[in-house]
């Protein structure tokens, strides 16, 4: 049975002119509530010799972001009226207003995988840096053939925005990740608790209205098969997973991990859409990496989000608020690049959110910039992998070698699945191709160019570098 995705109770996420949040206010049952803590701190990574540190660097109050950011806020409803009903009551009279629920976001990594499916992901004790970077998936994707070439682009001065899970800070106030993973690291002030109790499922997920049966692989049992509590670190540790892709793929672009999802791999539409929106006002604020003397954040930019808000039918989006964002970001020329979501378990689903604005073209600037990546199959690099939605997109999600940038379970290595991972290698192939000169609107363009074509009518179109 499909699990139900959840909304904050009784919390709207609006977007609009800042000078129109006051007669929000007035007019409608809804009360804004304050803006939660924004990051102070960062930690950017600097090597001296062969050894890597982190350091903290503080950053000075944000400018007045630009004029075309909207705000964006959160709203507690203070009536007895149905959060939908005040929804569309808000969004009809405030007409530069895009209101929606606050929706549950959810990271797609897929603890089931392989055939048969074990129930979690598969620890490797014995892998090492030569079993991650050798592994099959870059061949598929055509990054062991592309490093052959005497002279190649490798992701210089394209920043990648990886907005994911983190595993937190240590003791001493610094991450715990090994600091040759990302550039720079950002521990997101406001993260939602696990097994939050304001929590309330969005639709009734007592199964389908036709009967249909859900479709479940067989389960199998190994000695290596991880535990519930070593997955909970492993899901901390998703973000940094899907920056060694992306490092791999592009080694000479900056990586920015933003610390959003908890330990549960969930965070709110709000968190998601400041967060965003954080990012790309960091770009012009004064503060300079200590080594290169660059802005922390710069253009070309690349947001990867191998995460996602349900969304059941084409024709309907689910949350605005964030749509009118990831457009405003799209306008910008940033490029998304979306995880499709996990949920197509022998039964093809639609690309979640925001993977769904680029699928579906939801507007004009979502449908060139946001680019949704599905997860192929292991054993056929055209085909959908069994888990994974659709999309216009796929590279491998299937199986792979991860980096955890810190030892769990005795490993720095574990075997996982999902398309948060064919999200990453395929912003790896977008930021060394951003890394050429190509135009941000361009990218999506070429990628289809350069895709392998599938050999069957039910297969995707394979990314190739």
């Amino acid at each position: 049975m499909r699990e139900a995705w959840n909304r904050l109770r009784g919390h709207l996420v609006v977007a609009c002119p800042e000078v129109l949040l006051d007669s929000v206010e007035r007019s409608h049952p809804v009360r804004c509530l304050v803006p939660p803590p924004r990051p102070r701190t960062v930690f950017v990574s600097r090597r001296s010799g062969t050894v890597w540190r982190w350091e903290a660097l503080p950053l000075p109050p944000v400018r007045r972001p630009p004029p075309w950011l909207r705000a964006v806020r959160r709203f507690v409803v203070e009536s007895d009226e149905p959060e939908p009903n005040v929804v569309r009551r808000l969004s009809e009279a405030v007409l530069s207003a895009h209101a929606s629920l606050d929706l549950q976001v959810r990271g797609q990594a897929e603890v089931s995988h392989g055939s048969p499916t074990p129930e979690s992901a598969i620890r490797l004790p014995d892998a090492d840096e030569t079993d991650f970077a050798s592994q099959p998936a870059f061949e598929h994707i055509g990054l062991l053939q592309y490093e052959r070439a005497k002279s190649r682009p490798r992701g210089e001065g394209v920043t990648v925005v990886i907005l994911d899970s983190g595993p937190g800070l240590r003791p001493d106030g610094l991450p715990r990740l090994d600091p040759g993973c990302v550039d720079v690291y950002v521990d997101w002030p406001q993260r939602v608790p696990e097994n939050f109790p304001v929590w309330a499922p969005l639709r009734d997920p007592g199964g389908s209205p036709c009967g249909l049966a859900e479709r479940w692989r067989a389960r199998a049992w190994s000695p290596l098969l991880a535990t519930e509590e070593q997955m909970r670190d492993y899901r901390g540790h998703h973000g940094a997973t899907v920056a060694s892709l992306v490092r791999r793929m592009a080694p000479g672009a900056r990586v920015v991990l933003v610390a959003l999802l908890n330990h549960e791999l969930a965070t709110a539409t709000y968190e998601l859409a400041d967060a965003l929106r954080w990012v790309y006002e960091l770009a012009s604020t004064p503060v300079q990496h200590p080594d290169t003397r660059t802005p922390l954040v710069t253009v070309p930019m690349v947001y990867n989000l191998s995460l996602g808000v349900d969304r059941s039918q084409p024709e309907t989006v689910e949350s605005c608020a964030l749509l009118a964002v990831v457009d405003e970001l799209a306008r910008q020329r940033a490029v998304l690049v979306a995880a499709s979501g996990n949920q197509s378990q022998g039964r093809p689903e639609n690309c979640l959110e925001p993977a769904a604005y680029g699928h579906f073209g939801d507007t004009l600037a979502a449908q060139t910039q946001v680019i949704p990546v599905a997860a192929t199959s292991a054993a056929q690099p055209d085909r959908y992998a069994w888990f994974s939605n659709e999309a216009h997109f796929g590279a491998p999600g299937e199986d792979l070698i991860l980096d955890c940038g810190a030892v769990l379970a005795g490993s720095r290595y574990v075997r996982w699945s999902g398309t948060s991972f064919a999200a990453g290698l395929v912003t790896g192939v977008v930021a060394v191709l951003l890394s050429t000169g190509l135009p941000p609107e361009m990218a999506k363009a070429r990628l289809w160019e350069r895709a392998a074509r599938p050999s069957r009518w039910d297969g995707v179109h394979a990314v190739r570098l």
